[in-house]
């Protein structure tokens, strides 16, 4: 118990560290001006804490919730379907301010729909066949949202930024407005799933262990589907498709403080808020230009992928 308390205040001491680094710390080194902070690196730092903590969350939810280490929102295709969502957001023109976040949380919605059907056979969910129908509709929404950016016209580096996400968001007074109400409605949502941690323990033991103990698996399963689906859209809307964190966040997360998901579910968020500042951080400063953060998460979380993929065959 004293060495997870440990552990946890160190943890948030590196965080509140690695916010205080990020505001002050860019490409042409320390910057104290004022403009630059507020209106460039803190839009930022708020996107990355928020985007990285829901999709640390999420990919901890499902994994309890499908039984399956290697789910992660990215991995089962939610995020490549929010990020089809906003493109066709975009064909609303002036009121994709409105309805992208919509559209994304619809997409999430489908691609979810499409996984978790094609996996489900005789009474129960295929692990691998999880994994391999999430990978298809994964690449299938990317082509399909290039597709659509390209015929609307859209800079190339926007699409890319939006398939591989990206932190640097200029707010205007619309995406402001939108970005606090789904926010908003997101620490709600992040409320509610907290409040089925003991439902998500049961999960991770075996649905036969769940539905002993009194819990609808069918109706669970429902519920948290939607919140997390929109956790995940919310984040994408913005910050676009960022891969691995919620794959390899929850696992480290156990690793620390163990597997109950009170504990896991705040500390993935918190952990993953972490990963998603440094690896933006690297994106910004490495190369001659922004890098998306996938280029960076991807380079930890395949290698785990694969560790994981092989420890679970």
């Amino acid at each position: 118990m004293k060495n997870r308390k440990i552990k946890i205040f160190f943890l948030i001491f590196f965080l509140l560290l690695l916010i205080l680094f990020s505001l002050f710390f860019g490409v042409d080194g320390f910057s104290f001006d004022k403009t630059i902070i507020l209106k460039i690196r803190l839009p930022r730092i708020i996107l990355g804490f928020l985007a990285g903590g829901s999709l640390a969350f999420a990919g901890a939810v499902l994994q309890g919730l499908l039984e399956n280490p290697l789910c992660d929102p990215y991995i089962l295709g939610i995020a490549s379907g929010a990020a089809f969502g906003v493109g066709l957001g975009y064909l609303t023109k002036k009121l994709s301010y409105f309805l992208s976040p919509i559209f994304a949380f619809l997409g999430s919605i489908l691609a979810i729909f499409f996984v978790y059907n094609l996996a489900f056979y005789k009474g129960r969910t295929n692990k691998i066949a999880l994994i391999l129908a999430g990978v298809i509709f994964s690449f299938l929404f990317s082509s399909i949202t290039m597709l659509f950016m390209v015929f609307l016209k859209r800079p190339l580096n926007e699409i890319i930024y939006l398939i591989m996400g990206n932190l640097a968001i200029v707010f205007n007074k619309f995406t402001l407005v939108v970005f606090i109400i789904m926010n908003f409605i997101s620490i709600i949502f992040l409320i509610i799933i907290y409040g089925h941690a003991f439902e998500l323990n049961c999960f991770s033991l075996g649905t036969e262990v769940a539905e002993s103990l009194g819990i609808n698996y069918q109706k669970s399963i429902r519920l948290l589907f939607f919140l997390t689906s929109f956790l995940v859209a919310s984040q994408v809307a913005f910050a676009g498709a960022i891969s691995f964190v919620g794959l390899i966040i929850p696992h480290l997360t156990r690793f620390l403080i163990g597997a109950n998901y009170k504990n896991v579910l705040p500390f993935s968020f918190i952990l993953g808020a972490m990963v998603v500042l440094i690896a933006d951080l690297i994106a910004r400063t490495i190369a001659p230009i922004e890098l998306p953060i996938s280029v960076i998460t991807t380079f930890f979380g395949v290698p785990f992928f694969l560790y994981l993929l092989r420890k679970n065959l």
